[in-house]
């Protein structure tokens, strides 16, 4: 049986784990290299999760993003997109970026 055929009472949903990439990035990430989570859905859809985020100027709080396709490729690049996008409309400067700009998601949670 598939996955994906899977009904279990209280259980609203299960994604599966199909890709993770590094990502690297000197112009945007102090440490330059960021992670990339993709899990497809039952439906066949997929979604990525980005493991670092640009803290915000109003209150430093982090803005997470992620991305979502049709496939595996179209996901990792709307998410990617979406970081570079968070970065740039931050109001920070780009080129003076630092590691404390950024909140990244515990190690044991991506």
């Amino acid at each position: 049986m598939s996955w994906k055929k899977i009904k279990i009472a209280e259980i609203q949903g299960i994604e599966k784990v199909v890709a993770e990439f590094y990502v690297r990035s000197i112009t945007y990430i102090p440490n330059c290299q960021f992670r990339v989570k993709i899990t497809e859905d039952i439906n066949g859809k997929y979604s990525a999760r980005v493991n670092v985020a640009i803290r915000n100027s109003r209150d430093r709080s982090p803005e997470w993003v992620g991305g979502t396709g049709d496939s595996i490729d179209e996901a990792l690049e709307n998410s990617i997109q979406e970081l570079v996008n968070s970065i740039k409309s931050s109001g920070k400067n780009i080129n003076l970026l630092q590691e404390e700009d950024f909140e990244w998601s515990d190690p044991e949670d991506f």
